[in-house]
């Protein structure tokens, strides 16, 4: 396996987080690199279902080191609560995560502005509120916090209290803002304190493995149509969720990755605001969610749904130089007779099959379908290609004609064992 890339191929909550803790069976490092604790990764663990948000989702495997990367956004508080709920499940998390020195440090004062600029403008991008664009917008204007600066607690208290001081007098929050925010900041600190102690040289960390030979596996956060460059802008995310952030975000050259995997659903969903061509507002629409149970892991929101959309699979597959692809939700299928997929687009009479060039107006397009035979019977579980019900043989062929890659992965449950490989 040596490096491995796991690559959100949609709009978030693909189903990434259950193929990262299969492949992480016999890896000695995942990593994230990119996004924050908007993410929200499901992972099984026998009939245990633990969701997480910022750690890596290889903490289930006993050994395995957790790397939180230098592109990352991290919230001490939350994370000081992801680790108490994991540990709480009777997992001893001692020595397997790594928070690295250069990533930047998601405070109070960022989760505040997140929110009241968000009301300000009517929530147009829909974020999570959880401060990550704002964390984002304190890197790039070289005035943020990061992971050393946790070591030095008196040094951070001081930023701190001059990050609360800027936010009130750019207007950006009330001028109560400090009692509004005390209790915040004191839990802030205690978790700081905490969170200091996984402080360390994760580009050294990372390294170290990868030149002895060791299988290392690359967790992407929300997904290819989310990132900030080659995303729906401006309904994305404020980072680089394709695989193109992995050198930035880890220090780790994507010529060492070997294998680059999208993660996909044999459906679409989208939560927030954006554009969505495939989206359904009908009985199907509504049959995907129940079914599917697609309510966001994070916001608890539920998703919007739609059929397969080819064009945008085929763009994820070039944006990313995906390898394989693994097909998430399968068995969801099962209850349609006729199932629908996007083949191209449609806008001012033309048909449109190259998602680039339609990317900045695609709240205009028009999905041009392709209709494909259900099965109307079982997938779950099915472990061999072979003995899936032949229309579905023939669908994930269909798919892989449209993304011009393989899908070598189909998972048929939600089971941590449910899966088909190819």
């Amino acid at each position: 396996m040596a490096i491995s890339a796991i690559i959100g191929g949609q709009w978030g909550d693909e189903g990434k987080g259950k193929i990262v803790d299969l492949l992480s069976k016999d890896t000695k490092i995942v990593a994230r690199y990119q996004g924050g604790a908007n993410a929200g990764h499901t992972v099984y663990h026998g009939d245990l279902k633990v969701v997480l948000h910022q750690i890596p989702s290889g903490i289930l495997r006993s050994g395995c080191h957790c790397i939180l990367g230098n592109g990352m956004v991290v919230d001490p508080i939350g994370l000081i609560e992801e680790i108490e709920m994991v540990e709480s499940h009777g997992f001893d998390t001692t020595g397997q995560i790594h928070v690295a020195m250069n990533a930047h440090i998601v405070t109070p004062v960022h989760k505040a502005v997140d929110v009241a600029t968000e009301a300000a403008n009517n929530n147009r991008i829909g974020t999570t509120g959880r401060g990550i664009g704002p964390t984002y917008v304190d890197k790039y204007d070289r005035v943020g916090i990061r992971g050393i600066d946790l070591l030095d607690a008196n040094r951070l208290r001081e930023k701190l209290a001059a990050k609360l001081e800027s936010a009130i007098q750019s207007g950006h929050l009330p001028q109560d803002a400090k009692d509004q925010l005390k209790e915040q900041f004191k839990t802030f600190m205690d978790c700081a304190t905490r969170v200091a102690l996984l402080v360390s040289d994760t580009f050294a960390l990372i390294h170290e493995f990868a030149e002895r030979g060791e299988n290392i596996l690359i967790e992407g956060a929300q997904g290819t149509l989310l990132d900030v460059d080659h995303g729906t802008y401006p309904f994305v995310t404020s980072s680089s969720a394709s695989s193109a952030g992995i050198s930035t975000g880890l220090g780790l050259p994507t010529t060492k990755v070997e294998k680059i995997i999208g993660i996909l659903k044999a459906y679409t969903t989208r939560v927030g605001t954006g554009p969505f061509p495939t989206e359904l507002f009908d009985d199907d629409g509504q049959k995907l969610r129940d079914l599917g149970q697609e309510y966001g892991a994070t916001t608890g929101r539920p998703r919007r749904c739609g059929w397969f959309d080819g064009v945008a699979g085929l763009y994820s597959a070039r944006v990313n130089g995906l390898t394989d692809v693994a097909l998430t939700k399968l068995d969801i299928l099962d209850h349609f007779e006729e199932i629908n997929v996007c083949v191209a687009y449609k806008v001012d009479g033309k048909e449109i099959k190259n998602m680039s060039e339609v990317l900045h107006r695609l709240e205009n397009v028009e999905p041009i379908y392709e209709s494909q035979k259900g099965w109307m019977s079982t997938t779950t579980g099915i472990e061999k290609f072979e003995e899936l019900p032949q229309a579905a043989q023939d669908y994930i062929s269909y798919l892989e004609g449209l993304m011009r890659t393989r899908i070598s992965i189909i998972s048929t449950g939600p089971g941590r064992d449910e899966i088909l490989l190819r």
